[in-house]
């Protein structure tokens, strides 16, 4: 299962790069993982690709996360923009 890399420099084979989901690009990645592709080999030998991955095996290749989601607020305590600008011009 050796991926064909005689043009991986043409940047064209990788413009939709751009188009894909967080997903999509995870998957792009995953897919390319050579130790990934070796459990997908066993998978196939075993005909159970086309089973639901544990939640185990979703958790080791990170396709989910333990938890869930919680929102993010960063709060440095400081304003965003300085008082004084650099360069020594009062204002």
């Amino acid at each position: 299962m050796r991926p064909d890399t005689s043009h991986w420099r043409d940047g064209r084979r990788y413009e939709f790069f751009d188009t894909l989901s967080v997903e999509g690009l995870a998957w792009e990645c995953l897919r390319r993982f050579e130790r990934y592709q070796e459990h997908y080999g066993e998978l196939v030998a075993m005909k159970a690709e086309d089973h639901p991955y544990s939640t185990d095996a979703q958790r080791h290749w990170g396709l989910r996360f333990p938890g869930s989601s919680e929102p993010f607020r960063a709060s440095s305590g400081r304003p965003m923009v300085a008082a004084r600008q650099s360069g020594g011009l009062a204002r």
